[in-house]
């Protein structure tokens, strides 16, 4: 797809630009761009778990001065305890359902893809990837540029998490690159699903779309992102579904 192919291209200039000296981002750089080029037909979602993870590579030390002002946009939005006070406070199904909404993050590009598919929407994949690619790889390729750590690694943790909360945190330690994209990719590529689905099938939109706001604010609630992460993670969706709208358009 035009969207990964520009995607990778843009990730192995921006590591020869900073003269990368990891061996291993070349060659993985290398192998994304070939599999796009040489294999149109590999699935999408491999493009978005390969774009997550290199950009990665060309990250060597957190941003200190965005998390702090990120962490301040926190503390005027809530105050200075407003998250950890809601946290304490809040009836445990509330908490276990936010946490589910974050875990669901994984799932939700696919399950927009396949509701399609089963709805007789199939001739609209190209347009959803689309949007959900370019909403993801926004966010993703941004990263080299603005790299910070979570909200939980810079502030207490709860002493004794639900276990939704313990298979959040399990599958982040050993899937997740370890860093905090600003924007969102799990807002964006939320937002960006029920957008493109609902373009076809309303009901779904709606479906998708309650998910999706469940998924931004269970990122800032179980501070696996700021709330500047999940604002302009559903702008870039928005205007990804804008730009896909208008290419397929022409």
């Amino acid at each position: 797809m035009a969207v990964a192919l520009l995607y990778f291209v843009y990730l192995a200039v921006l590591g020869a630009a900073r003269r990368q000296r990891r061996p291993a981002a070349f060659a993985l750089i290398t192998v994304a761009a070939v599999l796009v080029i040489g294999m149109r037909h590999i699935m999408p979602l491999i493009y978005l778990l390969i774009g997550y993870w290199l950009p990665a590579l060309l990250v060597r030390r957190p941003n200190a001065t965005l998390e702090q002002r990120l962490l301040q946009f926190d503390r005027t939005l809530f105050g200075a305890r407003g998250l950890a006070s809601f946290a304490s406070r809040a009836p445990r199904p509330v908490l276990e359902y936010f946490e589910l909404s974050y875990l669901l993050c994984y799932a939700v590009p696919l399950a927009g893809f396949l509701w399609l598919v089963a709805a007789g929407f199939g001739e609209e994949a190209d347009r959803f990837w689309w949007t959900v690619l370019l909403a993801s790889f926004a966010c993703y390729g941004l990263l080299p540029w603005l790299p910070t750590r979570a909200p939980r690694a810079l502030e207490p943790q709860d002493p004794t998490p639900s276990l939704i909360r313990m298979l959040n945190l399990r599958v982040l330690d050993r899937a997740s690159v370890q860093w905090n994209t600003f924007p969102s990719g799990h807002t964006a590529a939320s937002v960006a699903t029920a957008l493109a689905v609902g373009n076809s099938i309303p009901l779904a939109g709606i479906v998708l779309g309650i998910i999706a706001v469940s998924i931004a604010l269970g990122s800032v609630i179980g501070r696996y992102h700021y709330t500047a992460d999940a604002i302009t993670g559903a702008l870039v969706a928005v205007l990804a579904f804008v730009t896909a709208t208008a290419v397929h358009a022409l």
